[in-house]
């Protein structure tokens, strides 16, 4: 009887346990992370506010290249964005030196970049080369979005000798 309420005890605590795990496939959502990365800009050319509201995450993180520009949330995100829009026009984007870091759960990503782009504002053609561009993007309800990213300049020669 002893073995028996064992048995009883026991049974339900083996098959119980799950233990299969769930499995990522980390190239596939790598492959997502890198074609999103590739389309993330795609709101300066179609001129769109909402496509920019479908990109970044609300509560995304935008470091740029102006000491002010530290943004948090889509409230401090937007404005900058609707300035950014107004001002470049016939934007040409071109990367290279794409990094990837996948979380182990495949829902989240860090990555770098360099990023130059041809633009035209107020009649002239401008051209920002050599942009050192970082980012975290993250899966939200099923779509990837900016999370994070910071674009910087590089200076000519160390800011702190060492």
């Amino acid at each position: 009887m002893k073995k028996f309420t064992y048995l009883l005890i026991m049974v339900p605590i083996i098959f119980g346990c799950n233990t299969t795990t769930n499995t990522v496939d980390l190239d596939q959502a790598k492959a997502e992370v890198a074609a999103f990365i590739d389309t993330q800009f795609d709101f300066f050319s179609s001129g769109s506010i909402e496509e920019a509201k479908e990109t970044f995450a609300m509560d995304a993180v935008l470091i740029g290249t102006d000491e002010d520009e530290y943004l948090s949330g889509w409230s401090e995100v937007e404005p900058s964005l609707i300035g950014q829009i107004a001002a470049i026009k016939d934007p040409v984007f071109t990367t290279r030196n794409l990094n990837i870091v996948m979380g182990d759960d495949g829902n989240m990503a860090s990555y770098t970049q360099i990023v130059d782009f041809t633009f035209s504002s107020d009649g002239q053609t401008l051209e920002v080369t050599n942009v050192r561009s970082s980012g975290v993007v993250k899966k939200y309800d099923g779509k990837w979005k900016i999370a994070q990213i910071h674009w910087s300049v590089g200076v000519q020669g160390q800011v702190i000798e060492y």
